[in-house]
């Protein structure tokens, strides 16, 4: 049965997926964002770099027409070299021209694909020589490198061609500058929404554990314990909680109480019945109605203690040695025992087995063991009880030298006694299993060569070196 402490490790890893899931989302958008603005800026680039290109086109198409090829040698010198180095540039052509664009690249060539002028020194490597649109490495055509998109037109009847481009600088500085600058901010706004998600997780992991250690008093028996104030208050969803929390709780309490009262008051007068049925019984004589009587008032009593433990309210454990209880019960029933001829054999550890319970309960539940054990074993044989410690465990093993049971079953068993005699060998089990089960224990039955063994097994978490 997992405590606050293991609920609260249960809980961790999912804190830990949140943070995995809160950087892995963060770093998607934030390569889906650069992507976005890489894409959108290029073809915007693009855009703007084709259309100027066209203009540009336009232009040398007016003047290319007044000398053939030269027309358009003239206007591309004008633009690729100082003013005062394009002295032969035709008078006619150098007004209209405007300043070169520093971004332009301009190559004119043959019909041998040998280049007249420009500032390219030729045609790009590996391209396939054809007219329309294409893109290259500036370093493929003996320039600067750098993406550069250029437009291939024949002109003068194809007697040359004429190639004008624009370099492609804004995705150089995309892949210089703004993405790793992208990357940058994706990488911190990652950190900082970890640091804040690590932080509202640590808050709400201690006010979970606030709400689980109130759950763990209340399964310890402190039926009492409710959730701090202060957590009643916040006005948030786990403040709501709390106070839902502790309203169930409040109506457990109220239910509990009226139970015992109702527990109490019908034991009451089950008991004064019973007790003059039994004085009438003796008084005629009648020992069969007698004995009867005197086994309703030990169910009835039974009945009652199994009443208390389920539903007493204030159930503290605390934390006891369970050789302890053993010892008392067999006290007990040392002499019943001996009066009939068994032998009772304890084997405790030498350091002392403490488990989180209730001592006189751990007594009674020896004690019921010990009674039916008692019952079920023939005179000179023997029953023996051991307490072990496995891998931090504690083991209470009461085996005896009876027939044995025909069902390993506790339920099964438990059933069957119901169904019986009057406080028969069922009901006492029930018994054991109730204070097991409030001890957060197993019970196990397993039938040896001879008699029957049972284990009632402790488990780590509820145990104390």
């Amino acid at each position: 049965m997992p405590d606050a402490r293991n609920l609260a490790k249960v809980r961790r890893p999912l804190f830990r997926r949140v943070l995995v899931v809160n950087v892995t989302l963060s770093f998607l958008l934030a390569v889906a964002a650069v992507g976005a603005a890489y894409l959108a800026v290029g073809k915007a680039v693009e855009a703007s770099a084709r259309a100027d290109i066209e203009a540009e086109i336009r232009i040398l198409d007016q003047h290319g027409e007044l000398h053939q090829g030269f027309g358009y040698a003239n206007a591309i010198s004008f633009r690729i070299l100082p003013h005062e180095d394009a002295k032969n540039v035709d008078l006619s052509v150098r007004d209209e021209l405007t300043a070169r664009p520093s971004l332009s690249v301009y190559l004119l060539l043959r019909e041998d694909h040998s280049a007249v002028v420009g500032n390219l020194s030729g045609w790009p490597a590996n391209t396939p020589y054809t007219e329309g649109w294409l893109r290259f490495d500036g370093s493929d055509a003996g320039a600067a490198p750098g993406a550069i998109i250029a437009k291939v037109k024949g002109v003068h009847g194809n007697r040359f061609t004429l190639v004008v481009g624009r370099r492609l600088a804004t995705y150089d500085a995309l892949y210089q500058s703004f993405i790793p600058t992208m990357i940058i901010i994706a990488i911190a706004m990652a950190a900082l929404s970890t640091l804040i998600i690590g932080a509202l997780a640590r808050r709400f992991g201690a006010r979970v554990n606030v709400l689980n250690a109130v759950f763990a008093k209340v399964r310890s028996g402190a039926v009492n314990n409710r959730v701090p104030s202060n957590e009643v208050e916040r006005d948030d969803e786990l403040g709501a909680l709390a106070t839902e929390i502790n309203t169930a709780l409040d109506e457990i309490s109220r239910l509990m109480t009226g139970l015992d009262a109702v527990s109490q008051t019908a034991a009451h007068e089950l008991n004064k019945e019973v007790g003059r049925l039994r004085e009438l019984a003796i008084s005629a004589g009648n020992e069969q109605i007698r004995k009867a009587a005197d086994a309703l008032l030990a169910l009835l009593s039974e009945i009652l203690e199994l009443a208390r433990i389920d539903s007493a309210l204030g159930f503290a454990m605390q934390h006891v040695d369970l050789g302890d209880s053993v010892m008392e019960a067999v006290t007990l029933y040392q002499d019943s025992y001996d009066e009939k001829g068994v032998a009772l054999s304890v084997s405790l550890l030498k350091t002392p087995a403490t488990i989180l319970g209730r001592a006189p309960l751990l007594t009674n539940l020896v004690a019921n063991l010990l009674s039916n054990a008692l019952k079920h074993t023939p005179p000179s044989g023997s029953v023996s009880v051991t307490v072990s410690r496995d891998a931090g465990s504690v083991t209470l093993c009461v085996a005896d030298t009876g027939p044995g049971a025909d069902s390993e079953s506790v339920s099964e068993l438990v059933a069957r006694g119901a169904t019986g005699p009057v406080a028969g060998y069922g009901f006492g089990l029930r018994f054991v299993q109730a204070v097991a089960i409030r001890h957060g224990a197993r019970v196990t039955l397993k039938n040896g060569q001879q008699g029957l063994s049972v284990f009632i097994v402790f488990p780590a978490t509820q145990t104390r070196a």
